[in-house]
């Protein structure tokens, strides 16, 4: 990606809706820290030639990827240091456009993660202690690749003069489904940054950011997400590969004026969606 060519008033305005926070990532980093002191006691251990050493090795290695679950899921990684993958895209009927893909780590950290348990339950397997739970870890390992691999999905948003796409890919095992929505920028009337938990029990799973996008005539005979409705279309921004205010202030921009759509046709039209700097980010944050 090139280096911005616009100025402050040719771009979308960057507004903290979901504001940007380092907590969680120095809780992260102290839990890495304690990661790092149980693999240094696991080395003397071994030095030394005690059994334990294995054992205690394996365990920190899993607390490790606990740890950067924990980073990836709580908007450490995706907030604190965002992923440029924004590129410029050509359509048939809309023409030239930006295309924001999907967010893979999550689906990469679950495949390693999975390789990884799957080979320390082996290994735990022989341990004097851990002898008996070492194969069944294994086991669920293995089943969790399959079905990460087997049945996943991913959201993909692109930005057009005349309108926006937001296409849900879905694949089950071998039979990939494609579901494209296309809402025009004058139907659009209102785009609301909200949250909601990823798990339906109070109190569990992670708050992640969603746009709830209000349009006339969206036409939604049956719901393609379980937050949508039938005048309000929900768009999972923690799913996409770019910073969520970025994403949202680049939507609201677009639906000001026709204009800032053409905008988006441009050759440099993904830098629109870099967002400032981390740290001017964590000042317009906290005030």
């Amino acid at each position: 990606m090139s280096e911005t060519k616009y100025t402050d008033a040719e771009r979308p305005i960057w507004v903290p809706y979901w504001p940007n926070t380092l907590g969680r990532l120095w809780q992260a980093v102290i839990a890495i820290v304690a990661v790092v002191a149980i693999a240094i006691y696991r080395g003397r251990l071994e030095v030394q030639g005690s059994d334990n050493g294995h054992t205690i090795g394996s365990i920190a290695l899993l607390a490790l990827m606990a740890c950067v679950w924990i980073g990836i899921n709580d908007n450490v990684i995706r907030w604190g240091i965002p992923v440029r993958f924004v590129r410029r895209v050509e359509d048939h009927a809309l023409g030239s456009g930006v295309c924001i893909p999907p967010r893979t780590a999550k689906l990469w950290l679950i495949t390693v993660a999975s390789i990884l348990v799957s080979g320390m339950g082996v290994a735990l397997s022989k341990s004097d202690v851990f002898g008996a739970a070492g194969m069944p870890i294994a086991g669920i390992a293995i089943v969790v690749l399959v079905a990460t691999l087997g049945f996943r999905s991913s959201v993909e948003l692109r930005l057009f003069a005349d309108g926006f796409v937001r296409r849900r890919r879905s694949c089950m095992f071998f039979f990939p489904r494609t579901h494209d929505i296309l809402v025009r920028w004058g139907d659009v009337e209102q785009n609301e940054a909200s949250t909601y938990r990823t798990s339906e029990k109070r109190g569990s799973g992670f708050t992640e950011p969603v746009l709830y996008v209000r349009a006339t005539g969206l036409g939604i005979e049956r719901p393609r997400d379980r937050l949508d409705q039938p005048d309000r279309m929900a768009i999972r921004i923690h799913l996409l590969a770019a910073e969520p205010n970025a994403v949202l202030a680049s939507m609201k921009w677009c639906t000001d004026g026709p204009v800032n759509r053409i905008r988006m046709t441009g050759y440099d039209s993904p830098d629109l969606l870099v967002p400032p700097p981390l740290r001017e980010r964590l000042e317009l944050s906290r005030s």
